[in-house]
């Protein structure tokens, strides 16, 4: 995040007074309300131990992302639901998994474009691996976050047989900023999707085989206004859902791939092991709720908010990107005042 300099004189002259409550809450999750192989030929998809993800690249029948995980988290009891979707202001957002199976597939920290995997030309994709993507759940065939579960069938008519564009609830990116779009047969369809993290394993070096029990952590891009709007929309609902996607690779077909694994398996919230050894899927969030201009959520907005404010700003704090641009500058400023004025 880059930032320059503020004085408190820029502002002072243009304080409002009045009643705006806000508060920053951080809440952390240590396991998931709900996590689902989303897979075709799963025959539990609601309470396997362990859920893989891989791809099944370019064959017709088939999703190119083939093995989807989705995960659930209820924020209710902690982030209130139901509010309109403007009262969230999504400050960081950090998911955490944890691979059951080692030595298997090898760390790739950064983002392969689609023409990596049609052409497997090394001028394309210099580095090692595949990486884990994470990204938003859309649905179809009459489906939403309300009526889509743990174990909702996989799907309908497939638009290809046996499996192809058939899954109801699919991983997704937003490209005009609103509406899901399913990624699941990007290389089919020759487009690169935006996803909203890219996993990181900061003890494995990239190229490296990934051992056991590695963290792979996923921190949300929430400077993009699709990701804050997702977001807050799902925390309006109660919970939030996320796909983790890997076109890693993978042999075989109905029923499991039959050749050498090159693919991680995760830990799901069933798993003894990872609820012992803290392993299920993890959530952290960061978000302020109720307007901006009460910035030290007092209850009272006044100038203790613009000194709380410029604290944060010139310390180069994210709380201080207002608008979620990625960086700390006047259109910061401008956003706060707005908020002052209305």
């Amino acid at each position: 995040m880059t930032r320059k300099s503020l004085s408190i004189g820029i502002v002072l002259s243009l304080l409002a007074t009045g009643l705006c409550n806000a508060q920053v809450v951080d809440v952390s999750l240590d396991t998931t309300s709900m996590d689902r192989w989303n897979y075709p030929f799963n025959g539990s998809p609601g309470s396997r131990l362990t859920a893989s993800t891989f791809g099944a690249v370019e064959l017709e029948g088939f999703d190119d992302r083939d093995a989807q995980l989705v995960l659930g988290f209820d924020t209710s009891a902690l982030i209130p639901a139901g509010m309109d979707i403007s009262l969230y202001d999504i400050i960081s957002v950090r998911v955490t998994i944890t691979n059951s199976n080692g030595d298997t597939f090898r760390y790739d920290p950064s983002y392969d474009t689609h023409d990596t995997y049609l052409f497997l030309d090394d001028s394309l994709d210099a580095d090692m691996g595949r990486p884990m993507e994470l990204y938003g759940v859309g649905y179809r065939n009459g489906f939403d976050q309300s009526t889509w579960g743990e174990f909702t069938v996989f799907g309908g008519t497939a638009v290809v047989e046996p499996v192809q564009g058939a899954r109801h609830a699919f991983a997704c990116d937003f490209p005009d900023g609103v509406s899901p779009r399913d990624i699941s047969n990007n290389l089919k369809d020759e487009f690169d999707p935006t996803p909203m993290a890219i996993g990181q394993a900061d003890t494995v070096v990239p190229g490296e085989i990934v051992p056991a029990d590695t963290d792979f952590v996923f921190d949300v891009d929430v400077c993009s206004d699709a990701n804050q709007s997702y977001i807050s929309e799902s925390l309006a609902l109660g919970e939030l859902r996320f796909s983790v996607s890997s076109l890693s690779p993978a042999d075989g077909g109905p029923g499991g791939g039959n050749g050498e694994i090159q693919y991680p398996f995760w830990y799901t919230r069933e798993n003894a092991v990872a609820q012992i050894l803290g392993f299920t899927p993890r959530l952290e969030i960061r978000v302020r709720l109720g307007g901006l201009a009460d910035y030290n959520a007092d209850g009272t907005q006044n100038l203790q908010d613009i000194f709380a404010y410029l604290n944060d700003f010139n310390a180069g704090t994210e709380d201080a990107d207002l608008n979620h641009d990625c960086q700390l500058n006047l259109q910061d400023i401008f956003t706060l005042l707005a908020a002052f004025n209305s």
